[in-house]
């Protein structure tokens, strides 16, 4: 159980380093937002139940999709795909510690 915390803290340590890549983006203040809080009480409180690692995976889904819409607009903007792939990394990571 001890490694799923530590493996639950980096994620969303990760998720916070990525904000600070996303943070510009009007677009995706909301997602932001939302993104920071559930981050935060992962941080803080742990999810020995991962409950919160459960909603962190489904937002960073719409999180992607709402990134994938932006570059699909802006289809040479490569900064908006390496964010996109990014954001579906942490995903699938969040994907792997519920399997």
């Amino acid at each position: 159980m001890a490694g799923d915390d530590s493996y639950q803290k980096s994620i969303a340590l990760m998720c916070r380093d990525f904000l600070m890549q996303v943070e510009n983006i009007p677009e995706l203040f909301q997602e932001n937002d939302l993104l920071d809080r559930i981050t935060s009480v992962i941080i803080e409180e742990g999810d020995e139940d991962l409950f919160h690692i459960r909603n962190l995976e489904a937002h960073l889904f719409k999180y992607t999709n709402k990134l994938l819409a932006l570059y699909s607009r802006q289809p040479f903007n490569t900064r908006l795909d390496s964010l996109y792939r990014r954001a579906e990394s942490l995903r699938e990571m969040c994907h792997n510690l519920l399997s």
